[in-house]
């Protein structure tokens, strides 16, 4: 994968949260589902929260590669 700036990996994160956060907010203002309405919904669910953490990971990973580079260039 190309390694992302810090500014857009955090960018990502911002995005992947707004997405979680959004989904919860309508998932509780939506009626009982069926069964399978109710596992599919908790699927997407989980699929916003590990493309959270994944973002997460990847803005750590930026930061990381930022502060390599810095101590190369001897900053």
């Amino acid at each position: 994968a190309m390694s992302m700036t810090v500014e857009q990996a955090a960018a990502a994160l911002a995005a992947a949260e707004a997405d979680h956060l959004h989904e919860i907010e309508r998932d509780s203002e939506r009626s009982e589902g069926s069964g399978a309405q109710e596992r599919r919904r908790e699927k997407y669910q989980q699929s916003l929260r590990e493309k959270v953490a994944q973002c997460k990971r990847e803005l750590e990973e930026a930061k990381r590669q930022q502060a390599l580079a810095e101590a190369v260039q001897g900053k």
